[in-house]
């Protein structure tokens, strides 16, 4: 399929550390609404697939395109239009509710004034309104998971998601 019609395109994907191979030519794509499960034992390389996906590592070889955006010729176009809640919390625990929000969305190149109203949009959906002075420190587990996921759709110019099960 064409890189504009997916939500994410992985084509060739390789990453070495040292003499280790963690990913070996690792291609797939992902349509837009479409929901994958990525499966596998410890150590086959889901991990350094995602640290690729967000940009925290590069790769070796082959490419990344978020929604049309290569990630490593235009690394702040495509990781605004990407979420990821990872498996161990990332959240700094010493920041306030709200202030995770606005650190992240800095690092996604929000204005001020776009921030604020999509922090507070999240904060509403997330039912975390009035716990957004309060440290991360304070959250239950749930109420954690629920301001990460809150973080990850903070770029998103509309987040449908209903958080009300």
């Amino acid at each position: 399929a064409d890189a504009l019609q997916l939500a994410l395109l992985v084509e060739g994907l390789s990453k070495n550390y040292g003499p280790r191979r963690a990913l070996d030519t690792v291609s797939l794509g992902v349509g837009r609404g479409e929901f994958v499960a990525l499966l596998g034992p410890n150590g086959a390389g889901k991990s350094t697939l995602f640290q690729l996906l967000s940009g925290l590592f590069a790769a070796d070889s082959g490419r990344i395109m978020v929604a049309g955006h290569d990630l490593a010729l235009h690394p702040t176009s495509a990781l605004a239009r990407f979420g990821i809640v990872f498996q161990q919390p990332t959240l700094d625990l010493e920041l306030s509710v709200a202030a995770n929000l606005r650190f992240h969305a800095g690092l996604h190149g929000l204005s001020s004034s776009v921030a604020r109203t999509r922090i507070a949009h999240v904060l509403e959906q997330f039912g975390l309104t009035a716990r957004a002075q309060e440290p991360a420190r304070n959250l239950s587990g749930g109420n954690r998971r629920r301001l990460e996921l809150a973080r990850a759709l903070l770029d998103r110019k509309s987040t449908r998601l209903n958080s009300s099960h």
